[in-house]
């Protein structure tokens, strides 16, 4: 067994081969370079004995043909430790600038494009996959030429990242995804998802527009101009609207400020409170309750309107309910026409008055039908009927029998209809304060226009095809 230090210095010899042992013991190699033809063929014909040869001499990572590295002749080989990796997770692209800092110096033409493009939170829907996750690799040792093991550093660090409670790890996938719908976060190297979010400050370029699912978004600012909020969850706003700018909630939508802005839309299909709306369209599929009041808007209820806390006004646009309306004030004392219509629903009331139209000009075109088939057997009658009379008779025979199908088939609809009416009729409209002149009432599929001023608690009502009035409510 040679010496290892030895080895280093003087070499180990075999015959007229000198072999030298690296410093770091992770190489053995020809001292000499093989030049002459004659020495390269007697150290290949004899290779195998030098092996066994070095291998009795302690040698253990020995190659099976020479290598040659940076013009040595390399004989044996070891190799340095591996080192691991740690635990890790990669967010998915649609996550990945969650915990990155966005700049805020942006150009306007690039904050146009931000309105889309750029998004400040990033929702996840219940059990979508968030991030992949990496496990650890632990290192791996090395092993020098005499055979001994070379030990690894340590895992230079422990696991970077930390789950929330709404997150966890599929084992089966390796993907970490969302327990519930929610804005993702990754913050001070935690990633969770939260159900209920506070967006401190305005939706604007900033945040880009806002596209939230969970439980519930409350927004501390205002919405501006030509943004966003599409919300499947419960949306609370602090502030107020500029013109131009879309809301979609799927839930309750609480409103503390006013929507302003004749192209602002408006949509929720829940209930909704609102402290005051002007020249705004709001659609809600469920009950609205209006703290101050609703200017000139185009507002369509699905459910009841109430509008008895602070100013409870209601003055110029149209505004609908499938239900009743409650109000302090309808109108303005400059006599603005305002449409306030209970008991209205578009689909159900604008169907029924187009079917009727439909009824009565299909009854005018057969009377007069009629009456031309009629003048034809008279003058039949009297002989007085030729060839191209006839034809004319057969094609209003044909037009009358189009036009009764026609007819029935209208009527069935229009019967259909009045059970749904039946049931709209029976709503109210509840004056608390006062109602002003030109202010044009309905009630299902009939209307009324006040033509004075009268001072509350009074309530409208439908009977015998007249909306008619009462006091109290």
């Amino acid at each position: 067994m040679t010496d290892r230090k030895e080895a280093k210095e003087s070499g180990i010899v075999w015959n007229d081969f000198i072999f030298k042992v690296s410093q770091d013991d992770l190489y053995v190699f020809l001292e000499d370079p093989l030049i002459e033809a004659s020495v390269k063929q007697k150290f290949n014909e004899h290779w195998k004995e030098i092996k066994n040869f070095l291998q009795k001499e302690g040698i253990s990572a020995l190659l099976e043909e020479p290598e040659i590295i940076d013009g040595k002749i390399i004989v044996a080989k070891g190799h340095l430790p591996k080192e691991g990796i740690s635990e890790k997770i990669e967010l998915l692209p649609k996550f990945t600038h969650i915990s990155a800092e966005e700049s805020s110096e942006k150009s306007y033409q690039e904050k146009i494009n931000l309105r889309e493009t750029f998004q400040k939170i990033i929702c996840a829907e219940s059990q979508e996959p968030i991030a992949k996750w990496y496990p650890a690799i632990p290192p791996t040792p090395g092993i020098n030429i005499w055979g001994d093991p070379i030990e690894p550093p340590p895992l230079k660090e422990e696991r970077t990242f930390e789950l929330g409670e709404n997150v966890y790890l599929d084992e089966g996938d390796h993907y970490i995804k969302a327990k519930t719908s929610g804005v993702v976060i990754f913050e001070k190297n935690k990633l969770d998802v939260l159900p209920e979010y506070i967006l401190k400050g305005d939706v604007d370029f900033s945040t880009g527009n806002i596209k939230f699912v969970g439980r519930k978004l409350i927004i501390q600012g205002d919405i501006k101009f030509g943004f966003s909020v599409n919300c499947k969850g419960d949306l609370e706003l602090k502030g107020c609207t500029e013109n131009k700018v879309y809301i979609f909630v799927e839930g309750l939508f609480i409103c503390e400020g006013v929507l302003r802005g004749e192209e602002t839309k408006v949509k929720v299909k829940g209930s909704a409170k609102i402290r005051g709306a002007e020249f705004a369209n709001l659609a809600v599929d469920g009950d609205l309750w209006i703290k101050d009041y609703l200017v000139f808007t185009n507002t369509s209820v699905i459910g009841n309107i109430i509008v008895t806390d602070g100013k409870g006004l209601i003055y110029g646009g149209k505004v609908t309910a499938s239900g009743d309306i409650t109000a302090k004030i309808l109108g303005h004392p400059a006599q603005t026409k305002t449409e306030v219509f209970a008991g209205y629903t578009r689909d159900t009331v604008e169907s029924y008055l187009y079917l009727l139209e439909k009824e009565e000009i299909y009854i005018e075109s057969l009377k007069k039908i009629k009456y031309g088939i009629e003048l034809s057997e008279k003058l039949k009658r009297d002989g007085r009927f030729s060839p191209k009379q006839e034809g004319i008779l057969q094609k209003l025979l044909a037009e009358k029998e189009k036009i009764e199908i026609k007819l029935k088939e209208t009527k069935e609809k229009i019967n259909k209809i009045k059970d749904n009416l039946k049931e709209l009729r029976l709503k109210t409209i509840k004056v608390m304060q006062k109602i002003y002149p030109n202010v044009i009432l309905g009630i299902a599929d009939h209307t009324y226009t006040n033509e004075s001023e009268l001072s509350g608690p009074i309530t409208f009502y439908l009977e015998e095809s007249n909306i008619k009035t009462k006091e109290g409510v």
